[in-house]
């Protein structure tokens, strides 16, 4: 039985798919976008319900959920649609404002279920029912690329470990390779390296050298066959070394100049960071204390104060991030996304506690991601965004 279940699901996920993609939900067309989207939202709660119709609270989040042209689109959009096509189920959306009033409404069971980019988070548990998570996430922090003219990225550039490495190797060969060629030719060398071993190793030393810098020495010259030898794979190798460090430092540096002026949490201590109201990342940056938060209706709110330097900083999570920046290709010199994600988190439906729906939920979400649905529609959604968070 569970086989011939399997069977179907994987028949059925990519006619899902395009009916999710097509035409919406299944059995029910979203509400009309509204002018007024806080007093809307309002009415909507408040009006009595429609028999065996849910409502599902929306807020906008790009591009988990978003309305275009009359319809509610997104990542979470396409799998709620699923769902309530493979349930049967009828339902019409509730637009949302913010977070906070998506969860009050959930709390008072004013609506069914809440979909979007919400976070499972401890505190929010505690009041509310979750579904299975389906979109693995996180915080990231977006700050302006560092000026690329300033001497103090160059200076980052070169005290950078790659190219203190590089110069660290340089220096221990140079010196290895003198002593070398000493030893082999102060014997029977003398008048080019003389037997006693400081005066001799200068002078190899400084042959070295110049065979590293200029390709010869002309005053100087090993006659040995060891010492030719090592000639030869010094004058070969030094030619490489000095290539690849050459390319290290101009490739290092060159990121360094595209690096952002933060680098991470500690640098945000006492600055004014933006971020969305009512969020996961405001709820973690007031927690976290010492940072002044600037809350905002929206990610690009959000972006845009940050581009007019009002903040900063945008502490948000990473995949809305990541997607404004592949929304936003002239910006991109502007700003930059900086370290790596942090506070994993993962986003689900949120419901009211006691919810008969969860269980039908987390059923047809599992038939679903055993069907290749799930990836299926990250692919489409996130596929041209580097380094998806959910693989």
């Amino acid at each position: 039985m569970r086989s011939i279940r399997h069977l179907l699901s994987r028949i059925t996920a990519p006619l899902l798919l395009a009916a999710a993609t097509a035409f919406g939900p299944a059995v029910a067309q979203p509400a009309a976008p509204a002018k007024a989207p806080a007093a809307a939202a309002s009415a909507a709660v408040d009006t009595p319900r429609k028999p065996g119709v849910l409502r599902v609270a929306v807020k906008p989040a790009k591009p988990f959920a978003y309305e275009e042209n009359g319809q509610w689109k997104g990542y979470s959009v396409e799998l709620w649609n699923a769902i309530a096509q493979q349930e049967q189920w009828q339902f019409e959306w509730v637009p949302m404002d913010t977070v906070p009033q998506t969860l009050e409404a959930l709390q008072k069971g004013q609506v069914d279920v809440g979909v979007g980019a919400l976070s499972i988070t401890e505190e929010r548990e505690k009041v509310l029912d979750f579904s299975h998570p389906f979109f693995e996430s996180g915080l990231q922090i977006m700050s302006p690329v560092a000026s690329a003219g300033s001497i103090w990225v160059a200076l980052q550039g070169l005290a950078s470990a790659p190219v203190l490495g590089g110069f660290g190797a340089l220096v221990l060969a140079l010196l290895l390779v003198s002593w070398l060629l000493w030893w082999f030719e102060h014997k029977d060398n003398e008048e080019s390296f003389p037997a006693p071993a400081w005066i001799g190793f200068k002078e190899s030393l400084w042959w070295s050298t110049n065979i590293l810098i200029a390709g010869g020495c002309e005053n100087k010259s090993p006659n040995g066959t060891p010492g030719r030898l090592l000639a030869v794979v010094w004058m070969l190798g030094g030619i490489a070394f000095t290539s690849y460090i050459t390319a290290v430092f101009t490739s290092t540096l060159t990121v360094t100049r595209l690096n952002t002026q933060v680098r991470g949490m500690a640098d945000l201590q006492g600055q004014i960071v933006g971020t969305v109201e009512g969020s996961s990342s405001d709820a973690y940056l007031n927690k976290l204390g010492g940072i002044p938060v600037e809350g905002h209706d929206s990610v690009d709110s959000a972006m845009a104060a940050l581009l007019k330097k009002d903040v900063k900083a945008v502490v948000y999570d990473a995949p809305m991030l990541r997607y404004w920046m592949s929304t936003h290709p002239a910006e991109n010199e502007k700003v930059a996304l900086a370290g790596d994600t942090f506070a994993r988190q993962h986003y689900g439906f949120a419901l009211p506690v006691g919810s008969a729906k969860r269980k039908e939920i987390n059923e047809t979400l599992l038939q679903l991601r055993g069907s290749g649905f799930l990836e299926d529609l990250e692919k489409r959604w996130f596929g041209s965004i580097q380094a998806p968070l959910s693989q």
